[in-house]
């Protein structure tokens, strides 16, 4: 969903509960993050009866697959460099005599 169609949704939820559109009331009827700049913008254009600006589209978030092939890659590439550094540290350790 993107801002705008998130804020437009909230903004239309307080107004039919009859309530002032302020920025702590839309902020709590989001159900998406919104950035705050955008949520003070749409508050004084639903104050002022103008429309709302273009706003940027919502980033979509990686899908759980995806996310899980980014975290197994990742550690993939953490245990072999945890390899190379427990070899590193077997080379330079030196037998102590007691």
């Amino acid at each position: 969903m993107s801002y705008q169609a998130a804020l437009e949704r909230a903004i239309h939820t307080l107004v039919q509960k009859g309530q002032s559109v302020t920025v702590a009331k839309l902020k709590a009827q989001l159900d998406t993050p919104v950035p705050l700049p955008l949520i003070i913008q749409a508050v004084k254009s639903a104050k002022s009866n103008s429309p709302f600006p273009d706003m940027a589209e919502a980033e979509t978030a990686p899908s759980e697959a995806m996310r899980i092939a980014a975290l197994e890659q990742q550690v993939s590439q953490l245990t072999a460099r945890l390899s190379e550094l427990e070899e590193r540290l077997s080379e330079l350790e030196v037998p102590r005599k007691v």
